[in-house]
């Protein structure tokens, strides 16, 4: 598994002849198995930052550095994997649930391999009923669901999420936080999970970063096990401290 070292990451864009930035000094250290939730304002950066890491943008200025526990794996992997759930499913319609699970392993020729990692998650998410459905015959968190076990079976060192649940219903949310939690349990994967609801990222990340106008404000270590109590005395200390920075 692995980490990232962000260090001095700066990002602008050129609008007409105007330099805006968009990223603004950003030092962040996301340890190997760890869940950090980042969360901010709609266009404080958090999603820049996320396809920066995935290299679906350039960063102007800074380094983004993998890291491990064990030093040799360092020497062995020079290709890191790391992916991406957006707020969209974004599946292909022509193709059933387990066929848009199996689509990241179609490199992969040894068909009972991938037939068993599809099958792992689909029992994992609740799918084995709908494997043989198409997306336009399931629902919105269902598709939500097959777009996360997509990228399990792809297996990265490194998920991250772009509010992917934030076009659901509430009890679907809640549904699908306790299955995040569940996979990051199990898996021990390093999971970076952008929102904009502060309560999703105190009930999912061991550290949230807020953001506010391209720059880090503040970074908080929760100290509490899963799952999480909304109502209790700390979550709500925690939840006023972070609204306090976010609307400052």
């Amino acid at each position: 598994m692995a980490g990232l070292e962000i260090k001095k990451l700066c990002k602008s864009f050129d609008i007409k002849g105007t330099k805006v930035s968009a990223l603004n000094n950003i030092n962040l250290l996301i340890e190997d198995e760890s869940f950090v939730t980042i969360v901010g304002k709609s266009g404080c950066g958090k999603t820049t930052l996320l396809r920066i890491i995935c290299g679906l943008e350039n960063q102007t200025e800074g380094n983004i550095s993998f890291i491990y526990r064990d030093e040799k794996l360092k020497e062995k992997d020079s290709k890191k994997k790391v992916s991406i759930v957006f707020q969209e499913p974004r599946l292909m319609p022509w193709l059933t649930v387990e066929q848009n699970m199996a689509f990241p392993l179609i490199k992969n020729k040894n068909r009972q391999e991938v037939c068993d990692i599809v099958h792992k998650y689909l029992n994992m998410l609740g799918l084995e009923k709908f494997k043989e459905a198409y997306p336009s015959q399931i629902s919105g968190g269902m598709a939500q669901r097959v777009s996360l076990g997509r990228t399990l079976c792809y297996n990265p060192e490194i998920i991250l999420m772009d509010e992917p649940l934030g076009a659901l219903d509430a009890f679907n949310r809640s549904k699908l936080q306790r299955e995040f939690i569940n996979i990051f349990l199990e898996n021990k994967k390093t999971i970076v999970f952008v929102t904009h609801d502060v309560d999703e990222a105190i009930y999912l990340g061991q550290k949230i970063v807020v953001m506010d106008k391209g720059h880090i404000i503040k970074k908080e270590i929760i100290d509490m096990d899963y799952y999480r109590d909304s109502s209790s005395n700390k979550f709500l200390e925690i939840k006023n401290s972070l609204l306090k920075e976010i609307l400052a």
